[in-house]
């Protein structure tokens, strides 16, 4: 039986994490270990809203049920979320493993930063004779950007060198606001700086996109450099000049740490990674060539990477399209079957969409109360589930301790289920499992563009639903009448049609039947309106309590009721005549009214092959109706 580890990760930094987990399979030479990467795109240019529907992933799991846990805890861009998962771990006695930053309690891996951006610092100076450099940090208060900045500033000034508070600024780890300094410092009069260091590859990147898209040369125009050695800034042209953290040496020894621990040997709580400097060409000394081959490769796949992000729109506009057009649940999940029978290059094998159940049970339900009822452990509902074995189906088991469906400890082969939220702004309805063996995580396409399309799909296709939904009561209350619930005439002119065609089409004998209350104007005059009301509700009641299905009832007028449905013949209109008399007549023995109800009904049959309008026969119902009541009158001197 394999252990399970639940990591905790955010999906801009997948490299780091690819590189932690290769780290820790060279390691585990036995396969022992599956792993559940909990993923959030949440981003510091991010609305807040979003990111905590991003964040509320990491409460998905149950801590209890994993052998072990890995947080990135200084890198999910939430640094309180990530010390609160540490923390919850520890308090479940589950071993925890805090990357970044200390946490008591916890398995504690330090990443030495001041090593590599030390020598990072020293490099500029020593060898590029930088003299004004300008810093560009990550989230201001983010324990490891003020780290670096203060590292950076330390070494300058060991140099001479002081480096004043403007030209340091803050990128939030992240491509726009970047951006918006690169301009920045290109505008200023006095020129670009000698060398502008960057606290991550990724606004290192967008910097160097920036400035030479304005028509900058770098590096003889300005230095850039970087920290964390991302695939991207590898082929990049000019390569990167960075600092390495080295994570795939740090997954190896987590992986020889928590072997002791679940062992019951020895393993020391605090271990440290030295980072180091990687020299590129963005500094200006890397030497010609040097990193051609790597960029050969990726000029190569170049043209292939075109054609599969192409396929790949492709299919997220159809499965948007499926989805946003599905008008109910039901037929969304055999459409989704069939188009992953066909169509699941991108995912591969172990995919699975799960949602709450509730979601689908109660379609009027809001999002807080979906997004509640997964909090208190609420049943899950496979949508979808592509097997190990390619098998495309429903309904397979998940819950708040089986959250990868079809899950098989016994697997001999170790693998990675990554784990990605379904939210609609902070409220989260499900979540989206893709395993390491899929394409779109092996090429790096854009995963994240791929389960935001799903997420907007559904919660379009919610809202279609639901506006259907409000459309259809709209309609329904204008057509009911709200005194009896029975049609009124509204409802007669939308309805009465489709049954009298229906009796044509199918060659049904048509009844008309016209009931009236008798002395309506008398309840009134003696017993007051109250009454009379209560005599057209228990009227209505007869009617209904003897209707059949394909049949429609009217409230026609004031106290005048109209029924129109398909018979076989008079005997069985006449029955129906007889069972709405019956019903008045228990009311009356019943003793609860003051007054005593009383109705006249006359009814038309079509005959045979007859083809008269709808009109004719509701008014010769109406005058059999009146000559019912006339000789009722008559007979009783009225």
């Amino acid at each position: 039986m394999k252990k399970k580890i639940a990591v905790f990760a955010n999906g801009y930094g997948l490299d780091t994490l690819k590189l932690l987990l290769r780290g820790f399979r060279n390691a585990d030479v036995n396969n022992e270990y599956d792993f559940f990467i909990f993923i959030s795109f949440a981003s510091y240019d991010e609305f807040d809203e979003f990111n905590q529907g991003e964040l509320n992933i990491y409460g998905l799991p149950d801590l209890t049920d994993y052998d072990g846990v890995i947080v990135f805890t200084n890198s999910l861009n939430a640094v309180d979320t990530g010390v609160s998962l540490v923390k919850k771990a520890v308090r479940q006695d589950v071993p925890v493993f805090s990357i970044g930053i200390d946490v008591e309690g916890a398995f504690n891996i330090n990443i030495d930063n001041i090593t590599g951006i030390t020598d990072l610092a020293k490099h500029l100076i020593e060898v590029h004779d930088v003299k004004h450099p300008v810093i560009i940090g990550g989230y201001k208060t983010h324990p490891e950007s003020i780290c670096r900045i203060d590292t950076i500033k330390g070494v300058f000034e060991e140099h001479g060198i002081t480096i004043p508070d403007e030209d340091i600024y803050y990128g939030d780890w992240g491509n726009f606001k970047t951006i918006e300094i690169a301009k920045h410092l290109a505008a200023d009069p006095a020129g670009l700086p000698d060398a502008i260091i960057c606290c991550n590859d990724i606004m290192a990147l967008a910097c160097a996109t920036e400035l030479t898209s304005m028509g900058y040369n770098l590096p003889d125009d300005v230095i850039i450099t970087g920290y964390d050695y991302i695939s991207k800034g590898q082929v990049y042209y000019p390569v990167l000049t960075t600092v390495d953290s080295n994570f795939e040496m740090i997954g190896g020894v987590i992986c020889k740490t928590i072997s002791d621990y679940l062992g019951g040997r020895g393993a020391s709580k605090n271990l440290m990674q030295h980072s180091k400097l990687m020299v590129g060409e963005s500094c200006g000394c890397c030497e010609e060539g040097f990193y051609d081959n790597k960029r050969r490769e990726y000029g190569r796949a170049t043209y292939s990477d075109a054609l599969d992000r192409e396929s790949l729109d492709n299919s997220e506009r159809a499965l948007t399209q499926l989805i946003t057009y599905s008008e109910e649940y039901g037929s969304l999940t055999s459409k989704l079957i069939d188009y992953y029978k066909e169509e699941h290059e991108f995912v591969d094998k172990n995919f699975h969409i799960v949602i709450h159940r509730k979601y689908f049970a109660e379609v009027m339900a809001d999002d807080q109360e979906v997004y509640e009822d997964g909090l208190e452990g609420g049943p899950m509902q496979t949508l979808l589930s592509i097997t190990a074995d390619n098998e495309v189906c429903t309904g397979l088991d998940a819950n708040k301790h089986r959250l990868v469906p079809g899950y098989d400890p016994s697997d001999p082969e170790s693998h990675a289920y990554y784990l990605f939220p379904l939210h609609t702004g902070i409220f989260n309805y499900g979540y989206i499992v893709i395993s390491d063996e899929a394409r779109i995580l092996r090429e790096y396409l854009d995963l994240h563009a791929y389960i935001e399309k799903f997420m907007l799909a559904f919660r379009i296709q919610r809202s279609n639903i639901q506006l259907k939904f409000y459309n259809e009561s709209l309609r329904r209350i204008s057509e009911i009448d709200t005194m009896t619930g029975l049609y009124n005439r509204l409802g007669y002119e939308n309805k009465a049609t489709s049954v009298y065609n229906t009796c044509q089409r199918t060659n049904t004998r048509l009844m008309v039947m016209f009931i009236d209350i008798n002395r309506m104007k008398k309840i009134n005059d003696v017993f007051g309106h109250m009454n009379g009301d209560a005599a057209i509700r228990l009227t209505a009641s007869a009617i209904k309590t003897n209707l059949r299905e394909d049949w429609i009832a009217v409230r026609f007028g004031g106290d005048e009721f109209l029924v129109i449905g398909g018979v076989k013949n008079e005997e069985a209109a006449e029955a129906y005549r007889s069972e709405v008399l019956a019903s008045v007549d228990r009311f009356n023995a019943e003793g609860t009214w003051p007054f005593r109800l009383s109705v006249s009904c006359g009814y038309i049959i079509s005959g045979e092959g007859e083809d008269k309008p709808l009109a004719d026969y509701i008014k010769e119902a109406d005058n059999l109706m009146y000559e019912t009541k006339k000789k009722m009158h008559s007979e009783r001197h009225e």
